[in-house]
């Protein structure tokens, strides 16, 4: 059976992806599925028509929407969803691992802490585009840590301008390769991997790295 993995926050759709790349690498089969509203992943995968609801990407298969009781009849090792910022609670209990990626925006990390403890789902939380060194980061952590206990693990990936390119660039047209991403970011993609059980932690820093070259291991394609 799949392992299926939920995205939300604010700003999920790069780093999504990029565990995606990055598990491929690992040996593993995976499939990411948009079902986002925005549909701003797979918007930024390469693809022949236009108009196709499945592609074929770097070995890695995207679907753009999927019904969740759909999700567990797909033949993958790993499925992993975009979710999108607000999604059903029913499609997150679907998920074997949620991960939640929040940016420093106040209305976005008051929204991201209610929504933990309205719904008491455990996440695995990414705040991103912080000043490095800020003690702000420290007070956000104790404040969704006090109020809600929900917080499983927390992966920090200070403000840098290669993620950003990348996340901004995702928005505007076709990605069809790696650029640079920070140390911050690959160690928070080997987090993500390792807790899935992808390996040791040598093996899944060097799939993000091969990701990165834009290097395949076993796949599975589309059919």
């Amino acid at each position: 059976m799949s392992k299926i993995i939920g995205f939300i926050g604010s700003c999920p759709a790069d780093i999504c992806m990029y565990a995606a790349y990055a598990m491929q690498n690992t040996g593993s089969s995976v499939c990411v599925i948009d079902n986002s509203m925005e549909g701003v992943l797979y918007g930024c995968v390469p693809k022949a028509d236009a108009q196709a609801m499945a592609v074929t990407f770097h070995q890695v298969d995207f679907l753009r929407f999927k019904p969740f009781i759909q999700w567990h009849e797909l033949e993958y090792t790993y499925v992993f969803i975009l979710l999108g910022d607000r999604p059903q609670e029913l499609c997150m209990a679907s998920c074997c691992m949620c991960v939640l990626v929040v940016d420093c925006e106040r209305r976005n990390l008051d929204f991201y802490r209610r929504f933990m403890k309205e719904s008491s789902m455990a996440m695995h939380v990414v705040l991103r585009g912080f000043c490095a060194g800020s003690v702000f980061v420290k007070k956000v952590m104790e404040r969704f840590s006090d109020q809600n206990g929900l917080v499983v693990r927390w992966m920090l990936v200070p403000l840098d301008e290669r993620d950003e390119a990348y996340r901004i660039g995702m928005q505007y047209g076709k990605i069809g390769k790696f650029p640079d991403i920070s140390l911050a970011m690959e160690k928070a993609l080997a987090q993500i991997l390792a807790l899935l059980g992808a390996g040791s932690p040598v093996g899944v820093m060097q799939a993000v790295k091969n990701a990165e070259k834009g290097k395949n291991s076993a796949y599975r394609i589309l059919g």
